[in-house]
């Protein structure tokens, strides 16, 4: 014996709801789940970029930006600034 269609509003499936957890807010007044206050993550990126010190790139860079103030803005090329600035730069670090 061939079954009746179903009505459509019956056969759709019905929403499902998440239990409701406990997040992380300020720390103030946040669980987690086991009574305890959960403790605020501190970046370690943060720290160990501000420890270290600027690499070769970041020097050249800095340095290409002087030069291209010094002389106003005016003239010149970045690639000019950044290969003296370049020069500057390892001729330093070959002396120290």
């Amino acid at each position: 014996m061939p079954k009746a269609p179903r009505d459509k509003e019956s056969a759709t499936p019905k929403k499902r709801t998440r239990k409701a957890t406990a997040t992380a807010g300020n720390g103030a007044h946040a669980e987690n789940g086991n009574g305890v206050a959960a403790q605020p993550v501190r970046s370690l990126e943060v720290a160990v970029e501000t420890s270290v010190a600027p690499t070769l790139e970041e020097q050249v860079r800095q340095r290409a930006y002087e030069l291209y103030v010094q002389r106003g803005g005016n003239g010149g090329s970045p690639e000019q600034d950044w290969f003296r600035a370049l020069e500057e730069i390892s001729s330093q670090q070959r002396t120290a």
